[in-house]
């Protein structure tokens, strides 16, 4: 049987539409590559937390889709004008895409074949299933087979660790925390190298049964657990000799406490999953716990690597109750200018709204004022007269008759000036 691939050009704002449309008008699968794959302008992505690019895809990104002639039409000559009329209804115009059959193979064997032994160091083979392992007696074999999680050591970053670790004779009966675990690869290869006892913990459930299989395979006692299982293995009063995390940069450093917390005084730590150019950034990071340098590098990625001193307290959170009191020194002068800068502005705003304020505060005649009010009003006159003197400016009297007092009024008749004159004439009021 034979399938018809199909391969597209577009700009990388289209790239993830329109394969969802490619695959709604029935195509068997759909992928999407970089365009420039192979030359000068090739444009890596990388998909690291924090990192990860908007658009997941390049600037010209190849869209191949596999149709299946035996299934639909698309072995007929009419087959690509339908579908490019198809795709132009649903908004993309686009020029005949370039063609290709593409013959049944046996896709299980030609997956196998791109994955051969991997020999790391002097001893270490990363050896699939399907293949022979090395006739070698000094050899270390992992079996490991590609598959639910990451870790085959074919990548430089796994290729490092896994070096680090083979270069490292003191490892027997150390013992070792894989944090990021995956495949399981690098704590079967630290079990096999020594290491005693061994655990791995990753977020990823299907890492963890890919690691407890893996581990059996290659017949090493090992502990995966999951972060949320309240392992005691995870607990933080228990530290190991060796820390070793694959995973990446930005998580790297967001984890810093935590992996720091799980070395005791005197113990390692291996980081990959680093890019040259993040190296300084992940290593500042960690130098407030211990110095951290580049031990290796390969193919643009780096394993950093590091001792927690003898005489280091591991514990973060003991670290930052010894420092609080510095801490308090160095913040306390600042604390107490910033609250005379905030009384200044209260003292200020005062006696720039005191035309507005006193008269909402004055005691009311009829005695119903709240004496919190009352309280105030006398306070903020104090305060008021006192600025006025230091400022050299005016203490007028609130100007608003809701502050003040009416005793008495004269009332006379309207018009009659000379009526005053007579007392018998002469009213008073009592307001």
């Amino acid at each position: 049987m034979s399938y018809r691939e199909l391969v597209f050009t577009v700009p990388a704002e289209i790239a993830e539409p329109f394969g969802d449309a490619l695959l709604e008008l029935g195509a068997l699968s759909v992928t999407v590559e970089d365009d420039a794959a192979g030359g000068y302008d090739e444009n890596p992505l990388y998909g690291e937390p924090g990192l990860s690019p908007e658009v997941q895809a390049w600037e010209r990104s190849s869209v191949t889709a596999l149709f299946n002639p035996e299934i639909d039409d698309s072995g007929t000559a009419e087959f690509i004008p339908n579908l490019l009329a198809s795709l132009e209804e649903v908004g993309f115009k686009l020029p005949a895409p370039q063609e290709k059959m593409v013959e049944e193979q046996d896709w299980v064997r030609l997956t196998q074949s791109q994955f051969a032994p991997i020999q790391i160091g002097k001893r270490i083979w990363v050896v699939p299933s399907w293949h022979e392992a090395p006739t070698d007696p000094n050899a270390i074999c992992l079996a490991v087979d590609p598959g639910l999680a990451f870790g085959t050591g074919s990548h430089p970053t796994t290729h490092l660790c896994l070096l680090w670790l083979e270069e490292h004779a003191d490892l027997q009966n150390q013992s070792l925390l894989d944090y990021g675990c995956g495949s399981g690869i690098l704590a079967i290869a630290a079990a096999k190298l020594g290491c005693n006892p061994v655990i791995g913990t990753d977020i990823d459930p299907q890492a963890m049964v890919a690691a407890r299989s893996n581990a059996e395979i290659n017949q090493t006692v090992i502990r995966f657990v999951l972060p949320n299982e309240n392992a005691p293995e995870l607990a933080a009063a228990i530290k190991y000799d060796i820390v070793m995390a694959n995973i990446l940069a930005n998580p790297l450093q967001v984890l810093a406490p935590a992996l720091v917390n799980k070395i005791r005084p005197g113990g390692q730590i291996v980081l990959s999953g680093v890019l040259a150019r993040q190296a300084d950034e992940v290593i500042a990071t960690y130098s407030q716990w211990l110095t951290l340098s580049v031990w290796k590098e390969n193919d643009g990625w780096v394993c950093l690597s590091g001792t927690l001193s003898k005489g280091s307290n591991s514990n973060t959170s003991t670290q930052a109750q010894k420092k609080s009191p510095e801490l308090a020194r160095r913040t306390m002068p600042r604390f107490i200018l910033l609250g005379l800068l905030f009384l200044l502005l209260i003292v200020f705003g005062e006696h720039l709204s005191r035309n507005a304020l006193l008269p909402a505060l004055a005691p009311r005649v009829d005695g119903t004022s709240n004496v919190v009010a009352v309280s105030a009003f006398s306070f903020l006159q104090l305060v008021d007269k006192k600025l006025c003197r230091a400022l050299g400016c005016v203490n007028r009297p609130v100007s608003d008759f809701a502050a003040w007092k009416i005793i008495s009024a004269t009332i006379a008749l309207e018009n009659s000036p000379e009526a005053l004159k007579t007392p018998a004439n002469q009213s008073m009021a009592q307001v």
